[in-house]
């Protein structure tokens, strides 16, 4: 058991399917719930929160590694003074991309006005943690839009 401790996510999923006895250590909700804490994504004490939305530590485990520890930050596409910088941010059970719109900086900084930003995209963890929606905000002339969109996993 401590050997279980010290692997990945996809080393626990691969030595699982070796044989049956490995396959039930492995699917104890003790051990994906030490994994979902070893990504450091998100603080331990909001852990357990979000697993009232999901059927397993498992199935949240896969969504901290495949979707939000690869985006969460800041992400500056050449130029950020024309607004390509975007904020990615993890929500309950999603993760938020968000546009910083540019602005004047007083003397004082960002301490003198608020960050005006936009939202871009949401993915938002499916019950079973395999399955995702991906959501693009946009516009359509004068209203805003939401649409849904297709989203695959990235592969570490």
């Amino acid at each position: 058991m401590l050997i279980f401790r010290l692997l990945s996510p996809r080393d626990l999923c691969n030595l699982s399917s070796c044989c049956k006895s490995l396959c039930d250590i492995a699917n104890s909700e003790n051990f994906w719930l030490d994994q979902c804490e070893k990504v450091k994504v998100i603080p331990s004490s909001e852990i357990v929160q979000l697993r009232t939305g999901v059927s397993s530590y498992k199935a949240l485990c896969r969504f901290l590694v495949e979707v939000m520890k690869p985006l969460v930050g800041v992400w500056v596409y050449q130029k950020p003074e024309f607004g390509n910088v975007v904020y990615v941010m993890p929500g309950f059970l999603s993760v938020v991309g968000c546009r910083i719109i540019p602005q004047e900086v007083g003397p004082l900084g960002i301490q003198e006005g608020r960050i005006m930003w936009s939202p871009v995209f949401e993915i938002i963890c499916g019950f079973d943690g395999g399955s995702t929606k991906f959501f693009l905000n946009g516009r359509d002339r004068k209203d805003s839009c939401l649409f849904l969109g297709l989203f695959t996993g990235i592969e570490n």
